[in-house]
């Protein structure tokens, strides 16, 4: 049986639907500062990071490079760890010679094992951004940490509030499976605008990521080449702005898209 490897991101987010507005986050009490990536800075220390928990802050800290990996699918998984910096891609196998990932993670998102009693693995996790500063959570430290019975009951409490936002990732990746990619390629930029964008002063969404039309095509499960043309066709049509990791949208006009795609291939 394998273990529940995921990402989720412990601030209380709002649970909106992808195709519902995006970017309308509120933090959790307990983070004192938005989290923000930029793909022209390859440098998780150029990046500000979420304030993670504090029941974090003495977790030992561990950097990544970019391209390297924070575990892979079919290791023992006995560890989590806490974004504080950067963006993680979590991977599958590959499919059909393609790299399929399953979500994106970063700052304040919990990734890696986050279920008791784990075997392995069940995705692999990769440094998409420059650099990636994450704290490393044993797992045995939820059962008997040395600092006392409340610290790991509330490590336990941050593991279980992640896998709770893992099902909900998981049951929008089961709905995304049905629909055509033009959708697919609409709900995932409404979902990363809302877990990472920001809002301009006209209501449009703002998302700056080191995602390459390789990650977005993982992402949604398609060929580079059928996401790729989507993209394009999302920007002749006046629905996205932008290339190369950067990216504009209006999250209304998207997610009505994204809606009308779906209705069109039942």
């Amino acid at each position: 049986m394998l273990c529940m490897t995921a990402a989720a991101n412990v601030t209380a987010r709002a649970s909106s639907h992808p195709e519902g507005a995006a970017g309308n986050a509120e933090p959790h009490p307990g983070l004192t500062t938005a989290g923000v990536l930029t793909a022209a800075s390859g440098s998780a220390a150029s990046q500000q990071a979420t304030a993670i928990p504090p029941v974090t802050h003495n977790l030992q800290r561990h950097t990544f490079s970019k391209g390297e990996s924070l575990y892979h699918a079919g290791e023992e998984a006995s560890t989590a760890f806490v974004i504080e910096a950067g963006l993680v891609a979590l991977t599958l196998a590959n499919v059909s010679d393609r790299q399929r990932v399953v979500a994106l993670a970063g700052p304040g998102d919990v990734v890696g094992a986050l279920a008791p009693n784990p075997l392995h693995h069940s995705t692999g996790a990769v440094a998409l951004s420059g650099e990636v500063v994450a704290r490393v959570l044993p797992l045995a430290a939820t059962d008997n940490d040395p600092a006392g019975p409340d610290r790991s009951r509330e490590l336990a409490a941050l593991l279980a509030a992640a896998a709770g936002e893992h099902i909900e990732r998981l049951t929008w990746a089961l709905e995304d499976a049905a629909l055509p990619v033009p959708a697919r390629v609409a709900r995932a930029l409404l979902r990363l605008g809302q877990r990472f964008g920001q809002h301009t002063a006209d209501g449009a969404v703002r998302l700056t990521l080191p995602v390459t039309h390789d990650t977005l095509a993982a992402l949604v499960g398609a060929a580079r080449e059928t996401t790729t043309f989507t993209v394009q066709k999302l920007r002749k049509e006046g629905l996205l702005a932008g290339t190369r990791g950067r990216y504009q949208f209006d999250p209304e006009a998207l997610a009505l898209y994204a809606h009308e795609a779906a209705l069109a291939a039942r």
